[in-house]
């Protein structure tokens, strides 16, 4: 619990620092007069399409759970995913990834750790899928010569944990040998753990072994995506700001990097410097830009962290009883 307070800590000083870091140079007039001239009847379609993308997000998790429990209803996979997102915006250090493996855990009576794995292979997919709109983006879009080579080297090193993953799955009995080797090898508690980590994840692997899965992992993906593209496209809109239509997939991936890069809780300060910075690459003015990044926040953290709760009323549970069940499971798989 203490390490936890430490990481909140630590959390929330992060995202505050950025959030000034973001705000330096900001007009407040220009930044008042932009959110008072903000669209806010966009906001319930920004809204339905964040959600539909979660709920496609949840079917596709649910393609990476057959190597652990096939047809799991997806009002169960909804419901763990959304609780799970909702604790990312509300505790340190991404808890909500052990929150949603635990959440399908509980209600489908399967592994925790083997549900906790797909949710890495999972953000693996993630990571992929942003690559291909960041190759898409710079291929559409006159980067820096840093931001490029920082693109294809960010692809490049990717390119190499796809190989590693493919050869994990093609092979598990070497997965399996070192395993054994940290079972036997690591002090116990800690070769315990890599063993069980190791196990989980070759089984999380397994949709790679299935063609159809693969394809449907891809084309929901791109769905996925697709629907968040429209949400930001209409974020845009409602501050009519004159950009090109690729726009929103610089955004996209902007903001994805960002809060992977830094965690904060809520995602405060993250967000608002990959928005600045992304706005920035078409000319937008920083005080329109971070006026932007409030108004498309609150779009996304208010309903996901809302139903997220609701969720959780409905199971008879707090936020505080699957954070500390969650917690420490992840304790245990540090």
């Amino acid at each position: 619990m203490k390490g936890r307070s430490w990481q909140l800590v630590l959390g929330v000083g992060v995202g505050v620092a950025l959030f000034l870091f973001a705000m330096r140079g900001v007009d407040l007039k220009s930044l008042k007069d932009a959110l008072l001239h903000a669209n806010y009847w966009l906001l319930a379609p920004i809204i339905g399409l964040t959600l539909l993308a979660f709920y496609v997000r949840a079917v596709r998790w649910g393609l990476l759970l057959r190597t652990v429990k096939s047809a799991i209803p997806a009002s169960n996979l909804f419901s763990a995913t959304m609780i799970g997102f909702a604790a990312n915006n509300l505790l340190p250090a991404r808890l909500g990834e052990f929150v949603r493996a635990w959440a399908i855990g509980r209600s489908e009576r399967i592994s925790r750790s083997a549900a906790f794995a797909t949710v890495v292979v999972e953000r693996i997919v993630d990571v992929f899928a942003l690559l291909f709109f960041f190759c898409l983006a710079l291929l559409l879009h006159p980067f820096t010569a840093t931001v490029r080579r920082g693109g294809w080297m960010l692809l490049g090193v990717n390119a190499i944990l796809l190989i590693v993953l493919v050869l994990a799955e093609r092979h598990p009995e070497r997965v399996s040998a070192v395993s054994g080797w940290a079972l036997g090898h690591l002090p116990g508690k800690i070769g315990r753990r890599v063993h069980g980590l190791l196990d989980n994840f070759v089984v999380g692997l397994g949709v790679l072994r299935q063609g159809p899965a693969i394809g449907g992992v891809i084309a929901y993906s791109l769905l996925m995506y697709g629907l968040t593209l429209a949400s930001i496209q209409a974020a845009l809109m409602a501050f009519s700001f004159h950009v090109p239509w690729y726009a929103s997939i610089v955004l996209l991936v902007s903001t994805s990097l960002g809060i992977i890069v830094a965690p904060t809780p809520g995602y405060v300060g993250a967000m608002q410097v990959a928005c600045v910075w992304g706005l920035s690459l078409f000319g937008v003015d920083k005080s329109r830009a971070f006026s932007f990044s409030l108004y498309y926040h609150v779009s996304q953290f208010l309903p996901i962290t809302i139903l997220g709760l609701w969720y959780l009323a409905r199971q008879g549970l707090s936020l505080g009883d699957v954070a500390g069940a969650a917690g420490k499971e992840a304790s245990e798989a540090a």
